[in-house]
């Protein structure tokens, strides 16, 4: 077993150790021998904006993942698309399997920060985050997450990303765990068309959050009728949710233009969301309501026009 150590040559008057394990137990035992004082780092622009804003202190121990080989990279089975959880994100807004199987995802990975960003930062970096941009994207594909976990020995962990999330809510996620994978299952489309959407308003591309996010999937049969409709709504540091009043507003119904206005006002009562100095929360509710009604007509008007 090799294990490659370097000192940080970013000038800092807070030098840290930066460690390069092989593969997935040796970043795992590192993490073990110093706890708290160790961060796993991919892309690390999440680091980079946490630190940059004083949310967390600097570490002492960086664990480089981006040396795992095992950990990268997008393949196709029968039923799934395996995305490797250091895929960078450009890789993800490229990528033809993703771009059939999981377009809400595809579109995100698109416009998530700025092109410099995609092009270092991972898709696993911004699930870890717990707030970040693909995060509602991967709930309308209802996304399941595979993670390795320290226990007395390596512990694999499959989660849905709904599930993933109440974990994070409740405050008992792992600060040890080391995202791999994120699976997406492939939905036949037979005889329905998928319509998908992902909107966000942000205050710059670079690193700051957006401060509202929405996705969403459905199918629609010939004569207009929706199902199996998916919508999610995050943006800022609150945590992404689904909004079932409005997915059931649509579930099973044909549509009419007066779902334009219902959907708009039931996102602002379904969104629960936060204020902070940058916008409040009425505004966040009342903007994701906005922008589902408006990619909704979109998306509509887009498909009668090309029958």
């Amino acid at each position: 077993m090799e294990m490659n150590i370097e000192t940080s040559r970013i000038p800092d008057p807070f030098p840290c150790q930066v460690w390069e394990p092989a593969d997935m137990e040796e970043a795992m035992m590192i993490k073990r021998q110093y706890g708290a004082n160790a961060a796993f780092v991919a892309g690390g622009t999440l680091l980079r904006t946490q630190w940059e804003g004083g949310i967390v202190s600097k570490h002492e121990h960086l664990i480089r993942l981006d040396t795992i080989a095992d950990l990268r990279g997008i393949d196709e089975s029968e039923r799934h698309i395996h995305i490797g959880a250091l895929t960078r994100l450009r890789e993800c807004g490229a990528d033809m399997y993703i771009a059939n199987h999981g377009a809400t995802l595809y579109e995100a990975c698109r416009h998530i920060a700025a092109p410099s960003i995609r092009n270092q930062a991972t898709i696993g970096g911004n699930i870890a985050s717990a707030v970040g941009d693909a995060i509602p994207a991967l709930l309308v594909h209802n996304a399941s997450l595979h993670w390795a976990d320290i226990g007395s020995e390596v512990d694999l962990i499959q989660q849905d990303i709904v599930d993933w999330l109440d974990v994070v809510k409740s405050g008992r996620r792992s600060l040890h765990a080391i995202l791999m994978g994120i699976v997406l299952e492939k939905q036949s489309t037979e005889h329905q068309q998928e319509i998908t959407f992902f909107r966000k308003i942000g205050r710059r591309e670079a690193f700051t959050p957006s401060l509202v996010t929405v996705a969403f999937r459905a199918m629609v049969d010939p004569l207009g009728y929706f199902s199996q409709v998916r919508i999610a709504a995050g943006g800022g540091s609150g945590i992404a949710m689904r909004l079932s009043r409005c997915e059931q507003l649509l579930e099973g119904n044909r549509y009419h233009a007066e779902m334009i206005t219902s959907i708009a006002l039931l996102a602002n009562e379904d969104f629960v969301t936060y204020s902070d100095p940058f916008a409040s929360e009425q505004y966040r509710q009342q903007t994701a309501g906005n922008l589902l009604a408006a990619g909704l007509w979109e998306s509509i008007h887009s498909q009668i026009e090309r029958r």
